[in-house]
């Protein structure tokens, strides 16, 4: 993918739109393009903001730090290569992206959202800010960034944590339902 070892990744995959916040994290992004210069967002999606977003990006002179790659079917591999997966919503219901982060082993940092929080523990796999709280955003990451123990213990914690969620955990979740509805048979 080109990208270099000491290059510091963040992955977003989401449609570019109002709900998904993106302008959250190019701001937090020139937050931190001085005190991280290595760091690098990764934006996967479309979407009715695509071009406004490209402009704000720009007019930061942020061209460096944050690349658009559209509409993409590798985001597993993207999660791959990824350091923090972040999400910057105003509203989830059950985040797919967050789940494939977890899945993967990437930390998050995430907005304090149903969803969000419903996945994220606050210090156990990632950090939970305020909606617009653009400090909060930079400061969890910086945090990440400065320490490789918290990125890798918060990875296994969302490996534990996403279990739940896998196929098998659901089908013996719904045979206890049928099971306890059919009265036992």
């Amino acid at each position: 993918y080109g990208y270099k070892e000491e290059d510091f990744i963040l992955f977003y995959a989401a449609e570019l739109n109002n709900n998904k916040h993106q302008d959250l994290l190019i701001n937090v992004i020139n937050v931190l393009r001085d005190k991280l210069p290595n760091i690098k967002l990764l934006l996967a999606g479309t979407g009715l903001l695509d071009s406004q977003y490209k402009e704000k990006a720009k007019e930061l002179g942020l061209e460096a730090n944050i690349e658009f790659l559209g509409f993409r079917k590798d985001i597993q591999n993207l999660l791959m290569l990824s350091d923090i997966a972040v999400a910057s919503s105003r509203r989830e219901g059950l985040p797919v992206n967050v789940m494939e982060a977890m899945a993967t082993g990437l930390p998050l940092v995430v907005t304090n959202v149903r969803g969000h929080r419903d996945l994220v523990v606050n210090e156990q796999n990632g950090y939970v800010v305020g909606l617009n709280d653009v400090e909060d955003f930079a400061n969890s990451i910086a945090k990440l960034y400065e320490e490789d123990e918290s990125r890798y213990k918060y990875g296994r914690k969302g490996l534990e944590l996403v279990q739940k969620y896998s196929l098998e955990s659901v089908l013996k979740e719904m045979q206890y339902i049928y099971e306890l509805q059919l009265g036992g048979k």
